[in-house]
């Protein structure tokens, strides 16, 4: 029972397998692009940051959230969030933020524009009179990475083979070859079985003339 039950399921698949190529032949083949997507190791962009603010005159130290394109202040250091990124899971964290840190005058330190990281505080740390600062994490949404827009997907290039069922698609049609006539045919008529050439006719040449002097016998 089971052996009869696998010969028919075997036989309803080779029925399918049989119409796939009708089926494509008649509805057309065409490429789809595939989805344009970010690669697996770009930084995700997120819409906040929190920071640590130490106070040197007593090393008190507080966490400071602040969100991009706002103006935070925290005594007297003025915060601007430009950008906030993170690797994405699966990866050694790391978190990198584009931050400007200004302070009042009367502290006399110099402002801060630039990148500050998490694994290397002192590539990009504020050391002020007053406070220091240094990045925590990433906070907020998610938001896009700071790679620029995606590229357009490009459809994949189909064989030569489907290049036909493309154009019967797109309403050209088929290419329909006549069939031979009789007179190319040498008398044979229509009926003829031959291979049909697709080369045209080659051009009827002169018959030869006998040199000047020669004698022809019957």
């Amino acid at each position: 029972m089971r052996i009869r039950k696998s010969v028919l399921a075997l036989s309803c698949l080779a029925g399918l397998l049989a119409v796939v190529p009708d089926v494509l032949h008649a509805e057309g083949v065409r490429g789809v692009a595939a989805p344009a997507v970010y690669p697996a190791t770009t930084w995700q962009g997120r819409s906040g940051v929190v920071l640590r603010v130490m106070r040197r005159l007593d090393s008190h130290v507080e966490l400071v959230s602040l969100r991009v394109g706002t103006d935070t202040a925290y005594g007297p250091l003025s915060f601007r969030l430009e950008r906030c990124l993170q690797k994405p899971d699966g990866l050694p964290a790391q978190t990198a933020a584009l931050l400007k840190i200004e302070e009042n005058q009367e502290s006399g330190s110099a402002p801060f524009e630039g990148w500050m990281f998490t694994d290397d505080p002192a590539l990009g740390a504020y050391a002020g009179a007053l406070y220091d600062v240094q990045v925590v994490s990433c906070d907020g949404d998610k938001v896009e990475p700071m790679v620029g827009p995606l590229p357009a997907p490009v459809p994949p290039q189909l064989p030569m083979a489907m290049a036909s069922h493309v154009e019967a698609d797109e309403g050209q049609g088929p290419t329909v070859l006549a069939p031979p006539s009789s007179e190319g045919n040498g008398g044979q008529g229509s009926g003829s079985s031959g291979p049909t050439s697709l080369l045209p006719p080659a051009a009827s040449l002169p018959a030869p003339q006998p040199a000047p002097g020669t004698v022809i016998h019957p």
